[in-house]
């Protein structure tokens, strides 16, 4: 998992949604904010990045690039949370494009997208908090609360896997929760090469 802090993964809050909420657990437990959680490998209630809306993104840049084949996200079980409404719901995440290679390959690929990545690119050409960098697609999924596992993983487009990038920094984009005032991220975690 090149997202997890132990390996090296950071957040980069220049891309990253401010977030405006300080729970008493976060204080308890030295997280302010705690946009740090989603990085680590703990599971409690509370210990999550919450966002005070429905939407947010955040920005994780790794040790090393990585040649991104899956994402996971991680929320605590419905059996231990009377708040799982504020669960991540349809999610999107984003490659930053950097180096010669990889601009050529996504300039060949903006040009010949098809399917699923052609109607990504075609929605949208970078998340909300871009600061003018090129990005790329990679999926766009929904956290299935409902789902016997609340670990769930889903993998890269095809045609992303194909295209060979390599990338130094993701950005999750959180596009609504499950009818929560408020959404709760516990644990991301990216894999791959």
């Amino acid at each position: 998992d090149y997202a997890l802090w132990s390996n090296g993964g950071v957040v980069l809050s220049s891309l990253t949604s401010p977030h405006g909420y300080n729970s008493w657990v976060n204080r308890l437990m030295g997280k302010i904010g705690s946009v740090q959680a989603i990085l680590e490998d703990d599971l409690w209630e509370g210990a999550c990045w919450r966002l005070p809306n429905r939407l947010g993104q955040i920005a994780i840049a790794f040790q090393d690039v990585v040649r991104v084949t899956h994402v996971m996200v991680d929320h605590i079980p419905a059996e231990l949370t009377n708040a799982i409404e504020i669960a991540p719901h349809k999610l999107l995440l984003w490659g930053m494009v950097d180096g010669e290679d990889n601009l050529a390959k996504y300039h060949s690929l903006q040009s010949g997208a098809t399917g699923p990545l052609r109607d990504l690119l075609t929605a949208r050409m970078a998340p909300a908090l871009s600061r003018g960098m090129p990005f790329v697609p990679l999926v766009s999924f929904d956290y299935n609360i409902h789902a016997a596992n609340h670990t769930q993983l889903f993998p890269i487009l095809d045609s992303m896997v194909a295209a060979g990038m390599d990338f130094g920094v993701v950005v999750l984009e959180i596009l609504d929760n499950w009818d929560g005032e408020l959404t709760c991220l516990y644990r991301v975690g990216i894999y791959g090469e």
